[in-house]
């Protein structure tokens, strides 16, 4: 799992991070954590998993980076606010962005856990991996249109592209989330 970690005042990311390190050991989990001092540049990257944003920050504000991010990579994002102010959830209801979560500033320990235990479970089964030549791509099962047999591989539409897969119709079916897909015929696999 990929986190973002965007906030103006280093020492909470600092804090937060070492306790974001402490959990992926304790639960042997792979997380990597990035640390941004400014929402303009955690835009440049690629996408995460998890973003953990200040709801203020100086030059763009956590309302305003969630907006960048949605536009940028759809509603699908996972978006934590970091806040000690008690009125941030109604702004951020007010500006039609949706939370995923709020964790009170100085972040609790107990707490930071019970969210990453929630967004854990949560983004692993809306996503898989698959081998690409020698390296692996993450999809986002939101982002799949359709996938569509061809001979010995697989075509999977999303909505930015098209790309083949060595994978059979079969290996695809077992990997995907059953919730979300549905094989309408032999050659076709449908996002409900």
């Amino acid at each position: 799992m990929r986190i973002a970690l965007c906030d103006d005042e280093p020492q909470e990311t600092e804090q937060l991070s070492r306790m974001i390190e402490d959990y992926a050991l304790k639960r042997n989990y792979d997380i990597r954590c990035d640390r941004f001092a400014e929402g303009r540049a955690l835009l440049r990257e690629d996408r995460y998993d998890l973003y953990f944003l200040d709801f203020r920050m100086d030059e763009m504000d956590g309302i305003a980076v969630a907006k960048a991010l949605k536009e940028k990579f759809g509603n699908a994002v996972t978006i934590c606010y970091l806040t000690s102010y008690d009125a941030a959830a109604a702004q951020i209801i007010n500006q039609g962005i949706h939370a995923d979560g709020f964790l009170k500033k100085p972040a609790d320990r107990e707490e930071l856990e019970e969210k990453l235990d929630r967004f854990y479970r949560t983004s692993y089964f809306d996503r898989f991996e698959l081998r690409k030549g020698k390296s692996f791509r993450t999809l986002y099962a939101q982002d799949i249109i359709y996938i569509e047999a061809n001979d010995k591989q697989v075509l999977i539409h999303t909505w930015d592209d098209t790309e083949s897969y060595n994978y059979l119709m079969s290996e695809i079916e077992k990997l995907l989330p059953k919730k979300l897909f549905f094989r309408i015929q032999r050659s076709f696999i449908v996002n409900l």
